[in-house]
């Protein structure tokens, strides 16, 4: 599933790198940044080390946000062991 947040323009110098490519790719005339799939952790930092630029780092945290969970391998359980571990010992 592809996730899109709203974006003016990619830092200067910035190049997506080869290895997101079919992943990550901004559309100037709609002004969007697009992420196919799930963002891991991984992926988020990996992105956020390639510039400086604080407000694009924002709107990739923002794209971080709506990718995490949504079809990511923690989200086939709802909750994942933690929340089921949860359910199970935790005082109600």
């Amino acid at each position: 599933m592809d996730r899109f947040v709203a974006l003016e323009r990619l830092p200067d110098g910035f190049a997506v790198p080869a290895e997101y490519a079919d992943r990550l790719s901004f559309d100037p005339a709609a002004r969007r940044l697009r992420f196919r799939g799930y963002m891991s952790k991984t992926d988020f930092d990996r992105l956020c080390g390639l510039t400086s630029d604080w407000a694009f780092r924002r709107k990739l945290e923002e794209l971080f946000r709506l990718c995490d969970y949504n079809g990511g391998p923690a989200s086939a359980g709802r909750g994942g062991l933690f929340a089921s571990l949860r359910k199970r010992f935790a005082p109600g």
